[in-house]
């Protein structure tokens, strides 16, 4: 589907929902909104949805504005508050009932939950995190930085790599193949999206205490994009009486694109059937 927003930024939407008359108890229905990260879209998430319909689970993935099938330039904003104003606007327009909605993210959609949740945006009775964005482990170079402060000022819109190492996305063959043949997938950002990036991070870590419904954080231990060990210390600071740390060795950034992903994915459904039922 899609959904139009307030600035006329059209959003893509996947919705994927378990048959109602299979259901044991239709008062279980259990919903996911699950949020990408940098540069993906919903679409790279696609293999999941066997696994949460067929564990009762609505699944809805949002391609954010300036990925994926979405419109709005391409991994560009002036502020994460864009990402946040979009992600409620899709918690309004699809009437979603806050008790029985957690919200999931990766890496970069890890940081735009926080700040939703943090900002009181939207309301889900728990949260899931993988390698989220809470830390950078990626060099950027002093000369680089330098440039940017100055270009972010006179040409908002210019273009740099990423820097992200596929390598690092997934040590899985097919995952890797099917990521270097997606038409989709944007590996530049704007000099406006990442110091807009780096305010959000630092907001996410000022207001840790705005947090205070369950947390599960997922981390690789071979992760050499976002830091875990961040992750881990701002997680002992929230005021959610609610927090797990799942970290997996020798996992690589992309928690969900790796050869084990199905055990990943029925772990975490078991983490949030198992630790807040009366949620649902």
């Amino acid at each position: 589907m899609k959904i139009e927003v307030d600035d006329g930024t059209v959003l893509f939407v996947r919705d994927y929902r378990p048959n109602v008359q299979t259901l044991s108890n239709s008062d279980r229905f259990r919903t996911m909104v699950w949020i990408h990260g940098l540069g993906e879209h919903g679409g790279r998430y696609l293999h999941l949805t066997d696994v949460f319909v067929g564990r009762d689970w609505r699944l809805i993935l949002i391609d954010l504005r300036g990925h994926g099938r979405s419109t709005g330039l391409r991994t560009h904003v002036r502020s994460f508050d864009e990402y946040v104003t979009d992600l409620a606007q899709v918690w309004d327009q699809l009437n979603l009932n806050s008790e029985r909605v957690v919200l999931g993210a990766h890496s970069m959609g890890g940081l735009i939950a926080l700040r939703a949740v943090q900002t009181d945006r939207i309301r889900p009775s728990a949260i899931v995190l993988s390698s989220v964005l809470l830390g950078v482990k990626l060099r950027i170079s002093p000369f680089k930085r330098i440039l940017g402060r100055l270009l972010v000022k006179l040409v908002p819109t210019v273009r740099f790599r990423n820097g992200l190492d596929p390598c690092n996305m997934t040590r899985d063959a097919e995952f890797s193949r099917q990521r270097r043949a997606d038409p989709l997938i944007v590996r530049t950002v704007t000099a406006s999206w990442f110091f807009s990036m780096e305010t959000a991070i630092a907001q996410a870590r000022r207001d840790v205490h705005q947090i205070s419904i369950p947390i599960l954080a997922l981390r690789g231990g071979a992760d050499v994009t976002t830091d875990g060990d961040v992750v881990a210390h701002w997680l002992m600071q929230t005021a959610s009486e609610v927090t797990d740390l799942i970290s997996l060795p020798d996992h690589v950034h992309g928690l969900l694109h790796e050869s084990d992903w199905k055990d990943t994915t029925n772990r975490v459904l078991t983490w949030l059937e198992s630790t807040a039922p009366s949620l649902f």
